[in-house]
């Protein structure tokens, strides 16, 4: 099978269930009942994701929103229990790769939920089409040539790609913001993924790209980036940048008065809810694009913020949501099949469509992208006017993308 691109998305409810972690894995082992190995006559679903180090974070949200989703049936699925188990990637295409097939042969789970890294992702795509044995719901690694490069059957992207995150930002920009830009972004795959996708989109619309800068990785002293960007002449910039990296950025933007002279715009993780608190009133007045917003005001979004805060005792981030709906995905698929079977659970999910606290969810029947609503936010201050945060100002519904080469 090889696949093509398009977009759009929909919902689900609350028990937890047994959460199983060996040596390699961490974050406890709470194991709620049964022994480890697979179980005959339950679910398996293995976690692919980083338990340790700078994604940790990311990864339990992963988890977090998965579990919440069972949690709402009780933990089963067809009447039967549904028994996670974890492993950490640890963020390392090696460690990826022996996880994978851990989970595969050892455990024989019928589904795998992870990673967060592109590169780890690229690395599992072997043997999990080699085993063809598991569905494998991507919950975060965004890189579109984990598509582009193969078309894998059993992946089902629930989470994004860097398409989705970049180009569609152009039409606002240009539209609204500024009719050239300076490109500013974190020098690596994903970064520069982000950036030459919203300079296609942004030259094919008559927008002009006055200058690119690139700065590495973990920079700490953004100050020779930022008179590059003020040296461009640019009226807005669009940005890419995540985690601490943001943070940095963001603050040192505003500190050098940039913001008064140039308008912010960027990919969502530029943006988030885990670098927000730390940005502040740094971060007031820019724009960003996302999939997933915890202040956007449905009555599926304000549901899910509301049972997530119940039982983790936080409010969710867009990890927490992709782990839910990779969860919905999963459940809807078994309950439709009445099985595990792979190849049946494909044509299930090509023709699935669901309620998701971002919006109407469904996936491409050619690429396995997702196809859902971005939205384009602004930071305000929040009612209370102690901190910041994202305010949806437009929707861009149903969201597609390049096909890639794959096709039916």
């Amino acid at each position: 099978m090889g696949r093509s691109h398009s977009s759009t998305t929909s919902g689900g409810s609350v028990s937890r269930r047994q959460l199983l972690a060996s040596g390699a894995a961490v974050g406890g082992t709470a194991a709620l009942g049964g022994c480890l190995g697979s179980r005959e006559d339950g679910l398996t679903v293995g976690f692919a994701l980083p338990f340790t180090g700078t994604y940790a974070l990311l990864g339990e949200s992963i988890v977090d929103g998965f579990e919440l989703y069972l949690d709402q049936r009780d933990g089963e699925v067809n009447g039967e229990e549904v028994e996670l188990v974890r492993r950490d990637t640890e963020a390392d295409t090696n460690k990826g790769v022996d996880v994978t097939r851990e989970l595969l042969i050892k455990e024989r789970a019928d589904a795998i939920v992870g990673p967060v890294s592109s590169a780890v992702a690229m690395a599992m795509i072997q043997p999990i089409e080699t085993e063809s044995s598991a569905i494998w719901f991507n919950a975060n690694a965004g890189d579109y040539r984990i598509t582009a490069e193969g078309c894998p059957e059993y992946h089902f992207r629930t989470s994004f790609n860097d398409w989705q995150t970049s180009a569609p930002l152009a039409r606002f920009v240009y539209d609204e913001i500024a009719d050239n830009v300076c490109l500013a972004y974190a020098d690596y795959a994903f970064g520069q993924n982000s950036k030459e996708f919203f300079k296609e989109a942004f030259e094919e619309l008559g927008g002009e790209v006055v200058d690119e800068v690139g700065a590495p990785l973990g920079t700490d002293d953004f100050s020779p980036y930022l008179g590059d960007i003020q040296d461009s002449g640019a009226e807005a910039v669009y940005s890419f940048f995540a985690g601490g990296d943001a943070v940095n950025y963001v603050n040192a933007f505003s500190s050098f008065g940039l913001d008064e002279e140039m308008t912010q715009t960027g990919s969502g993780f530029l943006l988030a809810n885990d670098t927000l608190p730390a940005q502040g009133a740094s971060a007031l007045g820019m724009y960003s694009l996302l999939h997933y917003t915890t202040t956007h005001d449905t009555d599926r979004n304000r549901t899910f913020v509301e049972n997530y805060e119940q039982l983790h005792g936080g409010s969710p981030n867009v990890y927490a949501c992709q782990g839910y709906d990779s969860a919905q995905a999963f459940v809807d698929a078994v309950e439709e099949t009445g099985g595990t079977d792979p190849d049946e659970l494909v044509d299930s999910l090509v023709e699935m469509e669901f309620d998701s606290p971002r919006g109407q969810f469904r996936f491409n029947p050619d690429t396995h992208e997702p196809i859902h609503n971005m939205y384009v936010r602004e930071v305000v201050e929040s009612d209370d006017g102690e901190s910041v945060e994202n305010e949806v100002i437009d929707v861009l519904e149903a969201v597609e993308g390049p096909a890639w080469g794959c096709s039916n």
